[in-house]
């Protein structure tokens, strides 16, 4: 026998306990922190390979059920600590013993310390659930749900959360780790059904990626009509968690934990200003959501109520509080407990405070300008005296070599944190010395952590020695799935749903927070623009402004149509253009008084700053359509200084005959429609929002699912598997094919005179006919439309090359 199939025959050995002898198995369950690879060390190795020599083999029936074994009672066992790799058993008080304990190499994988039982899980109306745990035990739910501590105290994802009247909102999809809520002291707890759960899990109509993340049943068809079933479910042991997928728990390291206690010991010092950088999927995003949690609420130890903390966000492909390409100052008043596509937005007026754009997902389109937006967004908070006595975490892309690394050097010597931590104790050499030498210059410490473990899973299946994916299974999602789904989140969007945070001052008694926002799971297609008026008098914006990439001005609406753009606010039209000296023209005297007569009163009420006289821009049309734009050859960027950004748009269409741009944004009429405002449309390197072209015809898949389902439901059949989605042709006789982007004859036809009446940005109340039948970006062909006059398909034959 070769070493390597007598390892084998040895491993399957170790995790296949043998049923008859319980005198050297006390049971066939493995703890989650067990791995079949620690058996395998020299000596042991040796031992068991003389025991395979002197001891005939036992057979292992694993289809049949092993006998329930009789168990001594005794005290709560202890559970070993997490990260302790001592290959002891987890033994459960609560498990039931009527019920046969599997065999074979199957893994039984224990996440909750107790079963459910009468005494300490009691149900209440409205979905609630009353729960008595006991110090050291511990919780792990998927699903969406609110918890509330009427005794007692926990931690969930570096938050103490202690006795008070207050609902702690989470989100954990399965995508994602799942906070583990510990009990520190005998806590009694309540969980509650989260209010803006199904709205978001209706996205999953519009696009997979927001299918099979929660507590959903797996034997049915996505979009089957099946049971109501809560928002949460309690993951026991493996057995409870859905097998399209690993649950992957929510683990600090010790470091971790040793940096934490560190940062918040120096808050009683000095304020915290903590720079994170390291590599991609080292965990900045997370470390850095645990160290605000444990700001924000502290050790646990005190009940001084919760203070603030000042979040700068500078990662643009994978942002915490924003869409893609959005980089942002935001401050926390309460714990972040959801992962970012849950909060892709924070309320404008109390905790986004001011954010900038970049153009794309990351800073190589133009890093001297990312560099000056991080700088002014970090001005804003040293000068601002209600700010800067807060704590300040700084989070950075992963981007740590070459230009990257430049950068972020120059961020350190310009930021002067009181501690730098670097994400990675595997280097590379060149970054540590990098990040250690600019740390010299200001004699700033640094701090070098081990990265976060990639997902993967104790797995539960037959072979528990295979590598697991990040994520496992179904739930497994991308960086480019996580960045579609976030900015899916942002249009979807309902901005008035935002919470509001506490205020500063106030008790965290004293104000209930919200459950977070809601999402609109009708498709893009299907909800009414903005209509922006660009031609006439009183445009609604100045122009379309393009980064890196200048198109040409004839193809100017072709290549804005359909596509992502930023909507900036010019604060300063002098210094936001400072750096385009061949766009200002200065007015005269005269002009100036004339501008200044029209609008006496609003200009009484602006800020002294904004008083001086805005200079004139010289402004260009596109040959065809007339499309105001700002010539722009050098490829320059606005000043942050003087300008930021509001939003994200979606071009849905142009209206060239009325002079209009459709426009589909989840921003206010508040933030939006100001007369006094000037706006300028950015265009760059946005993601191509393809997703944004086929949720209809998810939709209409999803409904087609819905109405199977409920027809065989009346039969008595069952619909079983996964639903492929198919574009049947023929639901489509009224489509046009009509690919130009003119969605005119989707709107109420206005005159010539009307156009003038009209305000600068007005919300279409109706598609035409209620429904959008002519569905904009998507022409759908049908036979050889579309193709060369002699074309055809080509056919190849699947039995080339067979004799």
């Amino acid at each position: 026998m070769s070493a390597f199939a007598a390892r084998k025959k040895l491993l399957a050995a170790a995790t296949t306990p043998n049923v008859d002898d319980d005198n050297n198995n006390n049971g066939d369950i493995i703890d989650r922190n067990t791995s079949a690879k620690s058996f395998f060390t020299r000596d042991n190795f040796r031992k068991a390979l003389q025991a395979q020599k002197q001891e005939p083999s036992h057979h292992v029936d694993e289809t049949a059920t092993a006998r329930p074994r009789k168990r001594k009672q005794g005290p709560k066992d202890e559970i070993p600590a997490e990260g302790r790799d001592d290959g002891r058993q987890l033994k459960s008080q609560f498990l039931n013993l009527s019920e046969p304990i599997p065999t074979g190499r199957r893994r039984i994988i224990y996440y909750s310390s107790q079963r459910l039982s009468q005494t300490s899980i009691q149900p209440k109306a409205n979905g609630r659930m009353l729960l008595k745990l006991l110090d050291g035990e511990r919780l792990v739910i998927l699903g969406s749900y609110g918890i509330k501590v009427r005794e007692g105290e926990l931690t969930i994802a570096g938050a103490f959360l202690s006795k008070s009247d207050l609902v702690h909102w989470v989100h954990a999809p399965q995508c994602h780790a799942l906070p583990v809520i510990r009990i520190t002291s005998d806590a009694t707890i309540e969980l509650h059904p989260h209010p803006g759960a199904r709205s978001l899990r209706q996205l999953a109509s519009l696009n997979p990626a927001f299918g099979r993340l929660w507590n959903e049943s797996d034997d049915v068809a996505p979009g089957q009509a099946k049971k109501v079933v809560p928002t949460f479910q309690i993951i026991f042991t493996s057995d409870d968690a859905p097998k399209r997928g690993a649950i992957q728990e929510l683990v600090s390291p010790a470091e971790w934990n040793k940096q934490l206690a560190d940062v918040l010991d120096s808050k009683r010092k000095a304020t915290p200003v903590v720079f994170l950088s390291g590599p991609k999927s080292s965990g900045k995003s997370t470390f850095g959501r645990l160290m605000a949690n444990r700001l924000i609420t502290g050790s646990g130890l005190s009940r001084q109520p919760w203070a603030p903390v000042v979040v700068l966000d500078l990662d643009p492909g994978q942002p915490e509080f924003g869409p893609p390409s959005v980089i942002s100052l935001n401050k926390l008043s309460s714990p972040n407990l959801s992962p970012p596509f849950c909060h892709p937005a924070l309320d404008p007026r109390t905790a986004q405070l001011r954010a900038h754009t970049v153009a794309s997902v990351t800073p190589s389109l133009d890093p001297d300008h990312f560099v000056a937006c991080a700088l002014d967004l970090f001005h804003t908070y040293k000068t601002n005296p209600s700010l800067n006595k807060l704590p300040f975490i700084i989070n950075t892309p992963g981007w740590i070599q070459g230009t990257g690394l430049d950068i972020l050097s120059e961020l350190i010597r310009q930021t002067v944190p009181t501690e730098v931590i670097y994400m990675s104790q595997d280097g590379p050499e060149e970054t540590v010395d990098g990040l250690k030498a600019a740390c010299q210059d200001k004699k700033i410490p640094f701090v070098a952590l081990p990265s976060q473990q990639p997902q993967g899973q104790p797995s539960s299946s037959v072979d528990a020695t295979t590598p697991a994916t990040s994520g496992g299974g179904g739930s497994s999602r991308t960086a480019l799935h996580l960045r579609t789904m976030q900015k899916m989140s942002y249009f979807h969007l309902f901005f008035s749903s935002l919470t509001v945070p506490v205020p500063h001052g106030q008790r965290q008694n004293q104000s209930q927070p919200h459950p977070g926002p809601t999402w609109s799971a009708t498709p893009l297609t299907h909800l009414p623009p903005w209509r922006v008026r660009y031609r006439g008098p009183r445009p609604g914006f100045l122009g379309i402004l393009c980064y890196d990439h200048q198109p040409a001005p004839d193809l100017l609406a072709e290549a804005i149509n359909g596509m992502i753009l930023a909507l900036v606010k010019i604060e300063d039209r002098a210094g936001a253009f400072r750096d385009f000296p061949d766009l200002l023209v200065v007015s005269s005297p005269q002009e100036q008084q004339q501008q200044h007569r029209q609008s006496v009163q609003q200009f009484k009420k602006q800020p002294a700053s904004q008083k001086q006289p805005q200079p004139k821009l010289l402004i260009c049309k596109t040959p065809r359509e007339s499309l105001p734009h700002l010539p722009n050859p050098q490829g320059r960027t606005l000043s942050p200084a003087h300008s930021r950004v509001l939003g994200l748009v979606l071009v849905r269409g142009i209206d060239v005959k009325k002079g209009e741009l459709q426009l589909l944004t989840p921003l206010p009429v508040e933030m939006i429609a100001g007369s006094e405002q000037d706006l300028v449309l950015v265009a760059g390197r946005f993601d191509t929002p393809s997703w944004a072209y086929a949720e209809d015809l998810h939709k209409r898949q999803w409904e087609k699912n819905n109405a199977a389902a409920a027809r065989n439901k009346q039969q008595g059949l069952v619909l079983g598997g996964g639903a492929k989605m198919e574009i049947d042709d023929d639901d489509d006789d009224d489509d046009d094919g009509n690919g130009d982007g003119d969605q005119s004859d989707e709107t109420e036809s206005v005159g010539a005179d009307e156009v003038e009446e009209r305000p600068e940005w007005e919300r279409v109340q109706a598609l035409h006919g209620g429904t959008s039948e002519a569905q904009p970006w998507v022409e759908m062909l049908h036979g050889s439309q579309g193709r060369a006059a002699g074309s055809k398909v080509w056919r190849v034959r699947r039995d080339l090359g067979r004799r």
